[in-house]
């Protein structure tokens, strides 16, 4: 018999995913979870996601992309049909089920967001010049 290592979630992701559940259940928010838990990893500088996006487009331009986000948040809402944590626990078997490593981070979201064309950050980016395969190729290069 052998055992199989699970993927686990990083403190801090998880950290910032329960902080996201927590206000948007307090604030009865129920649209653009994916955008609005984004916006919480690049308003820490310390995340793995912030830096791989430091590393592309520098601190400006996560403050612009950020701010566009917001924006796009406020003036064309993504509706959702679930409550917060359940969209994030399926959203983190989605990430933790295609995972290559023992870890997801705030990058592996973050690509993993940026993927989804229906996010205003994948559409923010994109507008600021950044693909998801610009994440992915940041990212193996970060990880090798």
């Amino acid at each position: 018999m052998y055992s199989m290592t699970q993927t686990r979630i990083s403190s801090s992701l998880e950290a910032i995913i329960a902080r996201t559940t927590s206000n948007l259940s307090r604030e009865a928010i129920t649209t653009s979870y994916r955008d609005r838990l984004v916006i919480e990893l690049l308003a820490d500088s310390s995340t793995f996601a912030y830096q791989l996006l430091e590393m592309l487009i520098g601190a400006s331009g996560i403050r612009i992309v950020s701010r566009r986000v917001e924006r796009a948040i406020a003036t064309n809402p993504m509706r959702e049909l679930d409550m917060p944590d359940d969209h994030y626990t399926a959203l983190c078997s989605s990430i933790m089920s295609q995972a290559t490593t023992p870890c997801i981070s705030t990058v592996h979201l973050l690509r993993f967001i940026v993927h989804d064309s229906t996010t205003a950050i994948s559409a923010e980016l994109s507008n600021y010049g950044i693909l998801s395969e610009d994440i992915d190729t940041a990212l193996e290069r970060l990880i090798s």
